[in-house]
């Protein structure tokens, strides 16, 4: 398996990246299906299948893994823009961080998912303790600057 361990220094070049195309965090939002639901609700959602696919690491149960990746993989959009839950000067970073980090997200869980296929448990759950690392960086970052 292939591991890619993010950095804080990789996880500011996909933000960089993501942020020089123009309109990059409305493409992605409005390929995405809406949900009836706040983004901080989406997020809680996002919580519960992180907590899903541990579950099934620690129950060495496939299955469990996969519907909680499901859901990562094909999160929907929240029923408002996303960065409108940010101060107006914030925005324009909180969209980049929005990008990079749903790849960042991806790629942890891709690779959740397969040790969990192979049945390879103990790196199933180094790959969950990264995701749990990026989904507490992006939170650290922004927190604070929440309306």
């Amino acid at each position: 398996m292939k591991k890619i361990i993010l950095t804080p220094f990789l996880i500011y070049l996909i933000a960089f990246n993501a942020g020089a195309q123009d309109g990059a965090a409305e493409k992605l939002v409005s390929s995405m299906k809406k949900a009836d639901m706040s983004y901080r609700q989406l997020m809680e959602v996002m919580v519960k299948s992180s907590t899903m696919m541990h579950e099934g690491i620690l129950r060495e149960n496939k299955q469990m893994v996969e519907v909680g990746a499901n859901f990562i993989f094909t999160h929907p959009a929240p029923n408002h823009k996303p960065w409108s839950i940010m101060q107006v000067e914030d925005q324009a970073g909180f969209k980049q961080s929005l990008v990079a980090f749903d790849k960042i997200l991806d790629i942890h869980t891709e690779n959740i998912v397969e040790a969990a296929k192979k049945e390879e448990w103990v790196e199933a759950s180094k790959a969950s303790h990264d995701l749990m690392n990026a989904c507490i960086s992006c939170h650290a970052m922004w927190r604070q600057k929440v309306k």
